[in-house]
Formats: C-alpha cells, sequence, structure tokens
C-alpha cells in the first residue's frame, strides 16, 4: 500500500517565507532527503562540491559542482544519490519570488529538457559568498533589523540566479512575450483546475482568447496542441496519484474528473505504455 505524499507547507517556513537548509551527505552515501514529497514552495538547489541524482516527476535529474537547479511548487520530488555532495537549498514561497523572477524562472522550467543550469567564475563565486552571509544570520534573527537583512540577502541571491538562469535561456526569445505570457497562463489554470474541465475551449474562455488561438500558441511555444498538452498534464497527475497514494484505479479516475473508468484506463495505457495498474506495481518495487 504507498505511503501518503508529504505535503509540504510555505507557512512551515518562517513566518517570511523563507528557509535555508545545508545539504549534506552521510557518511553511508545516503542522498539529502530519500523520501518523496510535495512543497508549495520553489526549491532552489546550489551545489557547491560532488554529486547527486534526484526524481522529478518520475523524470531523473543529476547535479554536481556549480549546478542551480530549481523546483517548482506542486513537482514531487526526492533525491535517489549522492556522493560527497554538498551545498544549500533555499525554500521561498511563491509570494517572496518577485513576478519579474518567478517569470524567469517558469519560462526556463518551461523550455528545459533538465532543471538545472552550470554557474562558474564569479557568478558562481557570488552566490556561494550571498549564501554563506544568509547562512550566518538566517538562524539568529534577534529583530527586524537582522530580519530585513536576510530578506534583503536572500531576495539578491534569488535575484542572481534568476539573472544566470535568463542569460542561458535564449531558446525563449524565439517567441514573443505575449505567446510565453499565454502559455504560463494556461499552465497554471491547467494545473489548479485539470479535475473540473479538460477541453482547451474551456481554458481559451478563462484566458479571453479563442481556442483556435490557444491551440495555435501553445504548440508554437511547446511543440504540441493544447490538447496533447492537457492529455500529458492529466497523466503526470494521475502517475503522481497511483503511485503516492492508496486509491483504487477507478478512484484516481474519478479524482481526476473521469467517470469511464475504461476510458481513463485506455488513454493512460496508450500515453505511457502500459496500464495503471502495471505502473503503480513498477513505481513500487
Amino acid at each position: 500500500m504507498p505511503q501518503p505524499l508529504p505535503q509540504h507547507k510555505a507557512f512551515m517556513l518562517s513566518d517570511f517565507g523563507i528557509r535555508l537548509r545545508k545539504m549534506v551527505f552521510s557518511q553511508d552515501g545516503e542522498a539529502p532527503m530519500t523520501y518523496a514529497h510535495q512543497d508549495d514552495y520553489y526549491v532552489i538547489g546550489l551545489v557547491e562540491k560532488g554529486t547527486g541524482c534526484g526524481i522529478i516527476d518520475f523524470n531523473e535529474i543529476c547535479v554536481s559542482h556549480g549546478d542551480v537547479f530549481i523546483i517548482r511548487p506542486g513537482q514531487v520530488h526526492r533525491f535517489v544519490s549522492s556522493k560527497e555532495i554538498e551545498g544549500w537549498l533555499l525554500f521561498a514561497d511563491s509570494s517572496f519570488i518577485g513576478h519579474g523572477e518567478k517569470c524567469i524562472f517558469d519560462k526556463f522550467l518551461l523550455y528545459a529538457a533538465t532543471p538545472s543550469l552550470k554557474i562558474e567564475g564569479e557568478r558562481l563565486d557570488e552566490l556561494r559568498q550571498i549564501i554563506s552571509m544568509l547562512a550566518n544570520r538566517i538562524n539568529s534573527i534577534t529583530d527586524e533589523l537582522v530580519k530585513a537583512t536576510v530578506r534583503k540577502l536572500a531576495e539578491t541571491y534569488i535575484g542572481i540566479v534568476a539573472e544566470s538562469v535568463r542569460e542561458a535561456g535564449l531558446q525563449q526569445e524565439r517567441h514573443s512575450r505575449r505567446h510565453i505570457e499565454i502559455v504560463l497562463s494556461f499552465i497554471h489554470l491547467l494545473t489548479e483546475r485539470l479535475a473540473v474541465n479538460r477541453s482547451p475551449s474551456y481554458y481559451a474562455s478563462l484566458l479571453h482568447i479563442s481556442p483556435v488561438y490557444l491551440n495555435e500558441v501553445v504548440k508554437e511555444v511547446t511543440g504540441m496542441s493544447a490538447t496533447l498538452y492537457i492529455r500529458n498534464e492529466l497523466i503526470l497527475q494521475a502517475k503522481r496519484l497511483l503511485v503516492y497514494t492508496g486509491l483504487a484505479v477507478k478512484e484516481v479516475s474519478d479524482r481526476l474528473g473521469i467517470d469511464d473508468y475504461a476510458y481513463f484506463t485506455r488513454i493512460f495505457t496508450q500515453t505511457t505504455g502500459i496500464s495503471p495498474t502495471t505502473f503503480r506495481q513498477k513505481n513500487l518495487e
């Protein structure tokens, strides 16, 4: 029986929306956080030494010295292995991150094959210096002045990461800002309302554009139609429910707003190549 998926909430971080954690390996090589979980906040990791691998929404990511990686709210993730890894994890509530930085991160995660970025030279030195100053203060906040300093250091750190991501994100320049904004808004709505409606026309109406235009923009930016993007999000959420809850397959179908259990099984099998039951068994072995 799958164990309930831990949910980490932003209010658990601090009274001002951030938390810093040292990322270290154990003597037996165990990774820093091996259990799967979801956060409702951003995670920005910096690797200072060693290597490590993790799973983010059923995709493996490996990082090494100088890598910054970003995990967005709602993604299921865990470490699976590490080799003398050291670094930092900055947890930041969505409300703490500015709109500009958040857009840069979301664009990067939309395009990137992997949610990590290699940073070198002076930029890496800057990040290490700021994170060191932040670490020295964040656990010894004595008054509002120190808290304000911690906030400014965290904002500066996030800003420098965003600068690095923007400079590396050349692919996003292929599309207009308007088109990218439409796609990001579509994805945000889809994440929240998938179980309510899976029709492209529904999301087009919420965005005040035509279904044809939505489909054109989504296909231009992501390489897939709006219908296919919706299906892929459906399958991802189904995978999470199959592996991280004890719901029966029919209950998973119901949770996703699909009354026809046979239809759900058919599209899951067509998309993944295996049935929901087999997928669950393989991922619980």
